[in-house]
């Protein structure tokens, strides 16, 4: 294991160190224990992030689905980093492993959220001048929900970052959101709610909907469950917008710019928030992109299997692991699957299982 952890952040944003500090984890020990032997100049550095991820994990809230008001994270991310922050940390960014949403010891909304050291110190006394963003991310194979300054309940999928003011509910209602999220959005005719997702901008008062607009695709999805919304392109100069009826789903391409509108059972496009997962003729290549983010895995369409990208399956998963999942698409198409075990440093550690997916 080649020195790499120098400087408490190393520590802080290394997954490996947070198991074997959140969950002392045996095989993490070793490793861990050897590495501080051999380069004991960053034993001091290790054991200050060790106070940091053990004191967020004394935080209070106990489960993925509790809500977090905005201020209590605030008031508790500052008072935990100002007790440990090393001299080197100027902007610092916090990222609590996900093995501490695993173990139950903090709530999701805590889960990866990445907060600059200039928000935390001066987000109270800058809330009505400066503005200043921070931002919540949910990793892969994890969701989280929070409930924003003005009442708004959002639930957050995997591989998604949200960002707003330290203005928001004052001067704007605006959300910036690279991902997946439902929003249960308080009414408010006075102060109209935003959301810019990759491309697509969406207007609302009060409303339930879901957006989704990954970096990685090429469309972002808008579907609206109760209530009204405006969709428009960002950038758009000519003030044209969609308007939305509850059970519509608006799908913007974002090479061409033009706007598909379907109507259909859009209770199945928000199933995840409830732990379900509803494919309806969805292509092959779509379909591997959701199990990726949803498990954590790596799915890899290899050789023959191109020609099947566009293939549709129709299926629902609730709680299945992912080679069942594979089984039946193996079943359901000429496909086969095979496993690779890779290491994730190049070292000896965790290994992390590849999924080749070919045409058989």
């Amino acid at each position: 294991m080649q020195k790499k952890y120098i400087d408490i952040d190393d520590f802080l944003n290394s997954e490996n160190y947070n198991e074997f500090i959140i969950q002392k984890s045996v095989k993490q020990q070793k490793r861990w224990e050897a590495y501080l032997k051999k380069f004991p100049d960053t034993k001091h550095a290790a054991n200050q992030a060790k106070k940091i991820i053990l004191g967020l994990g004394s935080m209070e809230d106990h489960t993925s689905l509790i809500e977090v008001p905005d201020v209590k994270l605030h008031n508790q991310f500052e008072e935990t980093w100002n007790k440990y922050r090393g001299e080197k940390s100027k902007t610092v960014i916090l990222k609590t492993s996900k093995y501490i949403y695993r173990g139950g010891i903090a709530a999701a909304a805590v889960i990866f959220l990445m907060i600059s050291f200039s928000l935390v110190t001066n987000y109270v006394s800058n809330k009505n001048t400066i503005p200043e963003y921070f931002s919540v991310y949910v990793p892969t194979a994890e969701q989280s929900r929070l409930t924003l300054p003005d009442g708004t309940r959002v639930w957050v999928n995997s591989e998604t970052e949200i960002k707003y003011s330290n203005q928001f509910n004052t001067k704007e209602r605006d959300i910036l959101l690279l991902g997946e999220a439902y929003f249960e959005v308080a009414h408010n005719d006075e102060l109209p709610f935003y959301v810019t997702a990759n491309g697509a901008r969406i207007k609302v008062t009060g409303t339930k909907f879901n957006v989704k607009g990954y970096s990685n695709d090429s469309k972002v999805e808008t579907v609206l469950v109760e209530g009204k919304v405006e969709l428009s392109r960002v950038g758009d100069q000519s003030g044209s917008s969609i308007e939305l009826s509850p059970g519509d789903k608006a799908t913007l391409n974002l090479e061409d710019s033009k706007v598909s509108i379907s109507r259909e059972d859009v209770m199945d496009d928000v199933a995840w928030k409830d732990g379900r997962l509803v494919f309806r003729n969805i292509p092959l290549q779509e379909v591997c992109k959701t199990l990726e983010r949803h498990f954590d895995a790596e799915i890899v369409l290899a050789g023959d299997a191109e020609n099947l990208y566009n293939h549709p399956f129709t299926f629902t998963i609730e709680n299945e692991t992912l080679p069942m999942i594979l089984e039946y698409l193996c079943k359901a198409a000429p496909l086969m699957y095979d496993t690779k075990y890779i290491d994730d440093d190049g070292e000896h550690g965790i290994e992390k299982i590849e999924y080749i997916v070919s045409a058989r």
